[in-house]
């Protein structure tokens, strides 16, 4: 194209760009190379389109980790404001980068740093958090709850919680050890959690009222309101919530739902990773370090970790209950703790139950499922190990509780009831897996591991009425499993006594008195006894226990001793029996499976049954009434049926 000027102006024509110029730099071919090119960027491949949108999410999910380790940090600020008496931090929230890791909330089968395998649940996504991020423009909104303290709602007076509150740490605690006395106070734990406190206060007017009290039932209402209230709201996932729902599963019958909802909760706020670093820490500590505020707050994260560990192994062992997680390596690396400062004499039986659970869960799942052994030796090898494995623990505790005999004899006491009781259920375990119930048909190494346990179950008896009886004067704060042991272990050791009596032990005439003495000492503690009520439970296996003493003196001709029978006011009095008929009576006793036994707990032993006095299908008639929806206590097998 030309342009016309002047007639002397030179014609100027204006350069073409030829093909091979790239048109990223200026060229001698083509372009003027005093002045600028205009250039026009490629199309993008789709390879970098993608790098592009990777880039994009990548940074999505960097503001997405930054948002929840504020949230997380905020959380554990606010339940930060423990200990404010006690340790003169006043209201100023606890932060600690050690404490409140931001990282993972499961801890992965090859996680290497923990103690502990825990079934991972889902991996979040990047779709996962683009769908989290879009529901903050949703029309719900989720914020903190407050939740109302007892004495605010005007459930309790002061003065009334004050002693609520005292009667659970005289020995509610024994069965919950989870607190440090030295900082878990009255005016501690009820600024810290009014859900924590409710729950403490209505422990404690369990045992003094009972549960027939409407005092009682209005307070333990609303505990479940606001525990309710807690699990659906997530800003209020903390120790003491979790420390809430360890003492409720305690005396409530909803024991598992409780337990697996504390343990999520405290997977959630990585309570495991506490754990190793307690240890991490103790295991490096100097004899002369100090107690700080951080040890406290991590030490109360490791004894309900702990204690979580402890309620679902006796959960999956004695009531079948799936297992949530597991030790990996070494339990007894736990000792270690006991060095730290914060450490306390509940943490002593408290780590010796993580101890004792983690042989007992070996025990239980090397023998669940297994019918049948191979051969006797083989059996005979299992009883063995389970012994010395139980043997060695006892001998390593006893010598640790030695130096604290005086100030807690309630240790070394509980210690040899528990050492009985492991032993007995390994056995009867073992029995079980056999797969004889009928003691006729039984070999002699079969007949052997019964009269063992029965052995367990003699020297179980014999410890509880010991004097002094703090254990059985100590049970009316117990949780509702161990009256429910206590019940199992006697009336099993009955029905030994009647399948096994060319054994060696306590003649009939014994175990009646000494069952007799049990029943009456529990009748004084029987979970809450106050002007004639008592707690569904005490008053529960209290009755079990008075119908097998009932049953097993007619059948031993013991008919003309003096046994416990139940009053019109609800009271145990003394009356006298007419024998029966030894047969019916005997087949009675050997058909007495308690309905608690079969569908709460998973207790083995009371199957076992001698076909001289009935038939093999009892336990079927048994199960098909339960089934059907009988009231009755018990359940035996009717005379009138044969096989």
């Amino acid at each position: 194209m030309e342009t016309k000027s002047s007639s002397n102006a030179p014609r100027i024509r204006k350069k073409r760009i030829p093909a091979k110029c790239d048109g990223k730099r200026p060229c001698s071919r083509c372009c003027d190379l005093k002045k600028i090119c205009t250039f026009i960027d490629p199309p993008k491949q789709a390879h970098e389109l993608r790098i592009e949108e990777l880039e994009q999410q990548v940074a999505a999910l960097k503001d997405r980790l930054r948002e929840n380790a504020l949230a997380q940090s905020t959380l554990h600020a606010e339940a930060g404001h423990s200990l404010s008496g006690q340790l003169g931090v006043g209201d100023t929230p606890v932060q600690s980068a050690r404490l409140h890791s931001a990282s993972a909330a499961h801890v992965s089968p090859d996680g290497v740093t923990s103690a502990f395998f825990i079934r991972p649940s889902h991996t979040q996504s990047p779709t996962d958090t683009t769908l989290t991020r879009k529901h903050s423009k949703s029309h719900f909104e989720i914020g903190s709850v407050t939740l109302p303290d007892c004495l605010d709602a005007g459930l309790l007076s002061l003065e009334q919680a004050r002693h609520y509150f005292s009667v659970f740490f005289q020995g509610c605690d024994h069965y919950v050890p989870v607190f440090d006395p030295r900082y878990d106070s009255f005016e501690s734990i009820r600024g810290r959690s009014s859900l924590l406190f409710g729950a403490i206060c209505a422990v404690g007017c369990r045992v003094v009222t009972g549960t027939d009290t409407q005092q009682w039932h209005m307070l333990d209402f609303h505990v479940k309101r606001m525990l309710n209230c807690a699990l659906a709201s997530p800003s209020l996932g903390s120790l003491e919530t979790i420390q809430a729902l360890l003492v409720r599963s305690c005396y409530a019958s909803e024991r598992s739902l409780l337990v697996a909802a504390a343990t999520r909760m405290a997977i959630d706020l990585n309570f495991a990773d506490s754990y190793d670093d307690m240890i991490n820490s103790s295991a490096a500590l100097a004899p002369s370090t100090s107690l700080d505020q951080d040890t406290i707050i991590l030490m109360g994260r490791v004894r309900a970790w702990l204690h979580l560990f402890v309620l679902g192994h006796i959960l999956h062992v004695d009531a079948a209950d799936l297992p949530t997680f597991k030790f990996v390596g070494d339990s007894r690396r736990c000792r270690l703790i006991l060095r730290n400062p914060a450490a306390t004499e509940l943490d002593l039986f408290l780590f010796s139950q993580v101890e004792l659970n983690v042989i007992r869960g070996r025990i239980y799942d090397s023998l669940s499922g297994h019918m049948g052994f191979s051969d006797e030796d083989t059996m005979m090898d299992v009883v063995r190990e389970a012994k010395i494995d139980i043997a060695l623990w006892y001998d390593d505790w006893e010598h640790i509780f030695e130096k604290h005999s005086a100030q807690a004899p309630w240790l070394g006491i509980n210690l040899r009831v528990q050492k009985c009781w492991a032993e007995n259920m390994a056995l009867c375990r073992v029995v079980r897996a056999s797969g004889v119930d009928n003691v006729d048909f039984m070999s002699a190494a079969q007949k052997s591991v019964v009269a063992m346990a029965k052995d367990a179950l003699e020297e179980h008896l014999d410890i509880m009425i010991e004097e002094p009886r703090l254990y059985l004067r100590n049970l009316r704060f117990a949780m509702d499993f161990v009256w429910a042991k206590c019940a199992f272990c006697y009336l099993l050791l009955l029905k030994l006594s009647i399948l096994l009596p060319e054994s060696r032990g306590h003649t009939s005439r014994e175990l009646v008195e000494h069952g007799n003495i049990l029943l009456t000492e529990l009748s004084e503690a029987n979970g809450g006894n106050h002007d004639g009520s008592r707690s569904n439970t005490g008053k529960q296996y209290l009755q079990l226990l008075q119908s097998g003493i009932e049953k097993f003196s007619s059948v031993t001709h013991e008919a003309d001793e003096v046994v416990p029978s139940t009053a019109s006011d609800g009271s145990f009095a003394s009356a006298r029996r007419t024998p029966g008929v030894v047969t019916e009576n005997r087949m009675e006793l050997d058909s007495f499976v308690p309905e608690q036994f079969i569908f709460e707990w998973d207790f083995p032993g009371l199957t076992l049954f001698s076909s001289s006095a009935t038939r093999i299908s009892w336990l079927d008639d048994i199960l098909a009434e339960a089934l059907n929806g009988s009231e009755d206590v018990f359940v035996w097998l009717p005379a009138d049926n044969e096989s």
